[in-house]
């Protein structure tokens, strides 16, 4: 494929996903953008407006020399040598009629040798409310067929597959969003009170032809060589044969529909291709660390030795801490003592960072804490991720969760568990606080992902270095004694600490953008946020970088599972033993009670639907449902 990026780094990142966002115009480009259509449009059309609409030539002239003006020189210094298309202002009047439905543009290059790209310029900030442009990432990929006006849409069949995968760019004014024609993409209708308005730049490869494809009366195709103003033309008689241009040759036309199954491997095709372009910023100086950390998303090796392991465990024991919160499962940094959260986290700092200096390169630490497993059989953590800690995950940058265990932990005591690869399992996606209001890809799929854990049994003083977008879980302490550990977190030393706060307006479709630092998290922990979404209470303190969309990537549990195992998991039989003997199910039904001498057999996966449940005489999996785990936990969080 021939490229249209002088910048490398912004060329893979179109090539994979489709599109790129970049800065563009200045603030005062950007309103002299604006009093040039408000020149010429008092007011905004109605619904959704293109001015390659409008028949007055005239006019159309001086609004696209207008914003060549300002775009010509400005992309020079973004593109390979190209030749451009046309421009044009999009406008979206403020009402529910403006939406514009997911499509494809035109092909009018020989793809994939060659890309036809738009920029496309807000000049107002823009998001899902007032109508900001939707893309599927990849989507560029799904499929050769030819596209043109009177040619059928060969993903008619699967809108609503495609609905679910739509993602939101908020943009500010001023940034490009520059995209493939060929990538998936649509906008919702403009809910706020100010019309959105949008330049359009088009563009090809200076080497590229342009093309024109028509369907004849008779069903056969007919390609078309034709100038690079044809469209700033043709635009106002879309359907019609070229009345320029050159036919160069004529073939039969065959249709492609693409099926759900079709469109679902596109996707998995996509992802593989992603998940194979994975590359993290380096953090361990040891090589062979790096690249077992970058596969499967975690890496255990020997940390502390056991004076420092025993210095640890008698500052714990000297605070004396109580679970606050009546988990079972808690951390000190939870503690409504802050001054003692600040101590706790200068201790634990001091005695780990300087046996991380000699794993870690380039690092910084962001938070550290206790990590305490009480006894309790009902104890399990679900499967999960963590929040997003920095920005920039897509770059590169990663948040890392360093769990040093203080005891020996194994299955009877809750040891740590975590699904191998899941670290790119799902696309990057912004993980927000609070739990649980916050919906996730995986609640739906606590415990069906559960047996396929790998459980790390480990020795006082080793750490378990885990990304924080690697689902890990632990099954109930039922050892009689605490499992302590202690937790540091790590990302690299450029990277920017961000947080992400769900937007407490009940929609769950927003996200506040945060720049915070390391005291962050003495101030603001889970309980309180929770506290504060449920009362409709922002951040404060902080500087808000912007509001963020909220979308994340949604699977049926087979398909979980499928990831799950391809990625090399296995089915955990020692795991799922135990569990059946502690709440004596077999297959999702609670058996009889055996002689202590009779083994019981592991239970094999078992296909769990929407309403499966787990049950014995304690009622455990009939009330930890992940619907019930998080009702519960809002409940002791906030007392509602």
């Amino acid at each position: 494929m021939v490229k249209i990026f002088k910048e490398e780094k912004l060329q893979q990142a179109f090539d994979l996903k489709g599109y790129v966002v970049v800065s563009f115009l200045l603030p005062e480009e950007v309103t002299q953008l604006r009093e040039l259509y408000q020149n010429e449009y008092a007011s905004a059309p109605q619904g959704f407006y293109s001015t390659s609409f409008n028949k007055d030539e005239t006019v159309k002239a001086r609004l696209m020399k207008g914003v060549e003006e300002i775009f010509d020189k400005k992309a020079q210094s973004v593109f390979s040598p190209f030749r451009k298309l046309g421009s044009c202002y999009l406008s979206k009047a403020p009402g529910p009629e403006g939406e514009m439905p997911i499509h494809q543009d035109w092909t009018v290059v020989d793809e994939p040798e060659f890309n036809s790209v738009t920029m496309w310029v807000p000049l107002c900030d823009v998001d899902e409310k007032n109508g900001a442009m939707q893309v599927v990432e990849g989507s560029h990929h799904f499929s050769k067929a030819l596209r043109s006006p009177l040619l059928p849409n060969p993903f008619q069949n699967v809108q609503n597959e495609i609905r679910q995968d739509l993602k939101a760019v908020s943009m500010r004014a001023g940034e490009a969003l520059i995209f493939s024609q060929a990538i998936l993409h649509a906008s919702p209708p403009n809910l706020s009170n100010e019309p959105r308005l949008v330049v359009t730049y088009g563009l090809i490869p200076q080497e590229a032809q342009l093309l024109f494809y028509y369907k004849g009366e008779n069903g056969t195709v007919e390609k078309y060589h034709v100038p690079d103003d044809f469209f700033q033309q043709y635009n106002t008689n879309i359907g019609s044969r070229p009345e320029s241009g050159k036919k160069v040759e004529e073939f039969e036309f065959k249709e492609q529909l693409i099926s759900v199954g079709e469109y679902r491997q596109m996707k998995n095709d996509y992802l593989k291709k992603q998940q194979a372009m994975f590359k993290m910023k380096p953090l361990f100086k040891e090589a062979t660390k790096q690249q077992f950390f970058e596969r499967e998303g975690y890496v255990v090796f020997s940390l502390l030795d056991a004076d420092e392991v025993e210095d640890l465990k008698q500052y714990y024991q000297a605070l004396e801490l109580k679970d606050e919160k009546g988990f079972g499962f808690h951390v000190s940094m939870d503690q409504s003592d802050k001054e003692m959260c600040r101590r706790i986290r200068e201790k634990v700092w001091s005695v780990v960072l300087p046996k991380m200096d000699a794993h870690l390169k380039d690092y910084k630490p962001f938070v550290s804490s206790y990590v305490v497993k009480e006894t309790n059989p009902k104890g399990v953590v679900p499967a999960h991720q963590d929040w997003s800690f920095v920005d920039g995950e897509e770059e590169g940058f990663c948040s890392v969760t360093c769990w040093v265990a203080l005891v020996p932990t194994n299955l009877d005591n809750g040891c740590m568990g975590v699904i191998r690869g899941s670290h790119k399992m799902l696309p990057n996606y912004h993980r927000p606080s609070p739990s649980p209001q916050t919906p996730v890809p995986l609640s739906e799929h606590m415990f069906s992902i559960f047996p396929y854990l790998k459980t790390l049994e480990m020795q006082p003083g080793e750490v378990l270095m885990f990304d924080n977008r690697t689902f890990h879980a632990s099954p109930p302490n039922t050892s009689g004694s605490i499992r302590l550990a202690v937790g540091v977190g790590v990302t690299q030393k450029d990277a920017q600490l961000a947080h992400y706060y769900m937007k407490p307006d009940g929609t769950h479709s927003t996200m506040l953008k945060y720049k915070i630092d390391n005291d962050f998290f003495l101030k603001y922990e889970n309980s309180t946020l929770s506290k504060m979404y449920d009362k409709g209470e922002v951040i404060e303190g902080y500087e808000l970088l912007g509001e963020v969309p909220y979308t994340f990537p949604k699977y049926t549990a087979d398909e979980m599972i499928e990831k799950i195992k391809a990625a090399g998991n296995e089915y955990n039989i020692p795991m799922t033993e135990k569990l059946a003997k502690l709440f004596g199910y077999m297959n999702g039904e609670k058996k009889e009670e055996q002689p202590k001498e009779v083994p019981v057999a592991a239970p094999e996966p078992v296909e769990r639907k929407e309403e499966w449940k787990w049950v014995d005489e304690r009622g455990f999996f009939e009330k930890y449902t992940p619907l019930n785990i998080a009702r519960e936990i809002k409940k002791k969080l906030t007392g509602v």
